[in-house]
């Protein structure tokens, strides 16, 4: 597989967004928190059960660097967000269909003008949504086969959904002026 596989399905980006901002209404972005600046970034869409704080919960990492262990699975997340938009929800639905895949942690991402997230790797595919971007918001490719040190690619917000394989080193930079906004839906293992 490429690195970055646009997908014929498609949703209503204008809809998609209107979604977001509904959600946005009822829940604004969490404030930062100024150690790990992730909870500021992300709202959740799923969630496990009993979780203290739907909107934070399938933030950040499942790693637990101190205790050196997993502290969740993603197909633990399988709540959805009772403010999530109906559109959103029926989308997401079909996509696991044509994908024949279950999905687990589905969060909005943003990322704000002029920052990034440092070279890593996830333990499983990610699909993307565009909601809003820049032609500077940047996703890179930093697989030690290449010639280069990275290749990097823009994503569009053009209504497809694009499968990233996050399996491979990578990273994000946002070198524009205004937020990217992406739906970030990882693949349950």
């Amino acid at each position: 597989m490429n690195f970055i596989q646009q997908l014929e399905y498609t949703a209503n980006l204008d809809q998609m967004k209107a979604d977001l901002d509904t959600l946005l209404a009822k829940t604004p972005w969490p404030s930062m928190d100024l150690v790990s600046q992730a909870p500021g970034n992300q709202i959740g869409v799923t969630y496990r059960i009993g979780a203290k704080n739907i909107i934070l919960d399938a933030s950040g990492s499942l790693y637990d660097k101190e205790k050196k262990l997993f502290i969740a699975k993603e197909s633990d997340f399988t709540e959805i967000n009772p403010n999530i938009g109906q559109y959103t929800k029926n989308i997401l639905a079909t996509l696991a269909e044509q994908e024949h895949t279950k999905f687990g942690r589905i969060r909005y991402m943003r990322l704000l003008p002029k920052t990034g997230l440092s070279i890593h790797a996830d333990l499983e595919m990610r699909y993307h949504f565009v909601l809003e971007t820049n032609r500077y918001a940047l996703f890179g490719d930093a697989s030690p086969d290449l010639d280069m040190a990275a290749k990097c690619y823009h994503m569009p917000a053009d209504g497809h959904f694009y499968k990233v394989d996050t399996t491979r080193e990578h990273f994000v930079f946002n070198g524009g002026w205004e937020p990217r906004i992406h739906l970030v839906i990882c693949e349950a293992n």
